[in-house]
């Protein structure tokens, strides 16, 4: 699950400050996202609010869990929503319009495509995690939530240089894994090609 996912407990809780904390991150994106593709201010706060509906009805009612970060999720569900009004647009429309409006290009298909990958490799890369001693699954998912080592060494009640050198150890682990991963070696392949 990504750390993310408090944005959709925003939504689930009907959190009113988790609410106006997502609009004041993310509003000024869809928006520009919307206006970029012809559309305007209005046009683009009306996308964000449909899709924040649409969100929130995907983690109530088919227990969605975020697997990466929730502005490219909802970017993602904006544009799509996006390029279907203009769809319905166009059908409706009976005087000339400018066909650059409607020569979006969609490629909301592999936007779909690449973020399944990225699930997966998430998914692998923490079944990978779950391989390593404990220790290393500990200081590798608190790095994870969070920056500050610091606070992370004093609550595993280490020395920030310790916690470095370990945390260095267990990524080295963590690469070899990787690696060796047949998920992982077969991108790499296709890569070198």
């Amino acid at each position: 699950m990504h750390s993310d996912q408090k944005y959709i407990q925003f939504l689930l809780q009907n959190n009113g400050e988790g609410i106006q904390h997502i609009y004041r991150k993310f509003a000024d994106k869809v928006v520009a996202l919307i206006r970029h593709n012809s559309g305007t201010d209005d046009d683009g706060f009306d996308i964000l609010q449909e899709s924040l509906v649409d969100i929130y009805h995907m983690a109530k009612y088919k227990d969605f869990q975020l697997t990466t970060s929730f502005e490219s999720f909802l970017l993602l569900v904006s544009k799509r929503k996006w390029l279907n009004e203009l769809k319905k647009r166009k059908n409706k429309e009976v005087t000339n319009v400018e066909n650059y409006v409607f020569d979006i290009e969609d490629d909301s298909q592999a936007a779909y495509r690449d973020h399944m990958t990225l699930v997966e490799k998430e998914k692998i890369l923490m079944e990978l995690v779950d391989t390593l001693g404990e220790r290393c699954q500990e200081i590798i998912k608190r790095c994870m939530v969070s920056k500050n080592q610091e606070k992370i060494a004093i609550s595993l009640g280490l020395t920030y240089a310790y916690l470095r050198k370990k945390k260095s150890e267990c990524m080295a682990k963590l690469g070899e894994r990787v690696k060796a991963h047949p998920f992982f070696k077969g991108n790499r392949e296709k890569t070198n090609r």
